[in-house]
């Protein structure tokens, strides 16, 4: 069957290929830690099963609205204007089938063919693949060492075709927090310029130093100018319920929603009615979840700072180690080497960093339990050394 080359275009999710293969091992007898999956091992806060359960109960199985639940948006537009001290109104919010269909939807109303997005190094894999199935083209630039923007770099990068600049803050896979100072630069550039911000914000709760900064929070002429991305999956640990959303121009907003109309319709009510539950019981959730997670990072950084070169990170929950001393010794090659060498011979798996744009680079997920963590580490200091 000849398919079309958007579809043959598109490079399969790294992260998802190593996942398979873990399942495989697993399933063939091996011991494998995961330390390569994007996702907390808590299980979803009773009351938002409670919610769920009760949305079933009351017939919440049938089509809903497109842009998501009314009572949802409120509770969402509710969330961010008391964190933030803005003034945003539901309308402002479309919600969508998890964080990588809302950046889709945002990918498809944004750009024409041959538009360009700028997009730091290191970035979330599934970006480049968005962009390229809106007709986009990639345009990727370089960080500071620190992981932080490099400005300049951005600037020399924009030209004619220039429609959008990604941003992704907490940053998967480095765990870095842009500050407000390169927030600020950014609106300079997108003012002069007349372009977009696309900025992804999945962990924007999960930050553990640094002040976490959300562009459409920082001023008005910025907030016309972002389209700005949230998800349930990793703040809630509701990966499953499958809950992402946007916060953008209500004229924006409609012009996606008809997209999302003809795309999938709407997202399951009684899921929305779950993160409802999320949102009213938020202190309950993300107080233990944050407390977890910083007590993770501070003893991955503590153990794994013998073996690799790395930036601490200030949020999310990963580590992206550096590997040029183990390619430069001869021990492999590059990062998918490195990571197919501590699968079979630590069973600890984590994710190359080929497909985060920096093949010097593997990420590992501090999202197991501190003792599967500790032995990960036991495992893996084994096999370098």
């Amino acid at each position: 069957m000849k398919l079309s080359s958007r579809v043959e275009g598109i490079t399969p999710s790294g992260s998802i290929k190593i996942a398979e293969k873990i399942t495989h091992l697993r399933n063939n007898g091996k011991s494998i830690i995961g330390l390569n999956v994007g996702e907390p091992d808590f299980s979803s806060h009773e009351n938002i099963i409670q919610e769920t359960k009760e949305a079933l109960n009351n017939g919440k199985t049938r089509y809903s609205l497109v842009s998501g639940e009314t009572d949802l948006r409120k509770e969402i537009i509710s969330y961010y204007n008391d964190k933030f001290s803005t003034n945003f109104s539901y309308e402002n919010v479309l919600v969508g089938n998890g964080s990588k269909q809302v950046i889709y939807n945002a990918f498809q109303a944004l750009l024409n063919e041959g538009d360009e997005v700028i997009i730091p190094i290191p970035y979330w894999v599934t970006i480049p693949e968005s962009v390229k199935l809106a007709g986009g083209k990639n345009v990727f630039v370089a960080v500071k060492d620190n992981f932080h923007l490099d400005i300049d770099a951005i600037k020399a990068a924009i030209t004619t075709k220039t429609k959008v600049i990604y941003i992704n803050t907490p940053n998967n896979p480095s765990g870095i927090c842009y500050s407000k100072e390169e927030i600020l630069e950014l609106e300079k550039i997108l003012i002069d310029n007349d372009i977009y911000l696309l900025s992804d914000e999945a962990y924007e709760a999960l930050v553990y130093e640094d002040e976490f900064v959300s562009p459409s929070a920082v001023s008005q002429e910025l907030a016309k100018r972002t389209i700005c991305i949230q998800s349930f999956s990793k703040t809630f640990c509701m990966t499953g319920f499958r809950l992402g959303y946007m916060i953008a121009p209500k004229e924006f907003i409609n012009n996606v929603s008809s997209f999302q109309g003809h795309l999938c319709g709407n997202v399951s009510p009684f899921s929305q009615y779950g993160a409802i539950g999320a949102l009213k019981a938020k202190d309950l959730i993300l107080s233990p979840l944050v407390q977890t997670m910083r007590k993770r990072r501070d003893l991955s950084v503590e153990l794994f700072k013998e073996l690799f070169d790395f930036t601490k990170p200030s949020g999310a929950f990963y580590l992206f180690l550096n590997i040029d001393k183990y390619i430069e010794s001869g021990k492999v090659k590059d990062s998918t080497e490195m990571v197919e060498l501590l699968i079979e011979e630590a069973g600890v798996a984590l994710v190359p960093g080929k497909f985060f744009g920096m093949d010097n680079y593997i990420r590992l997920a501090y999202t197991a339990h501190s003792d599967e963590i500790k032995r990960a580490f036991n495992n893996i200091k084994k096999v370098l050394s």
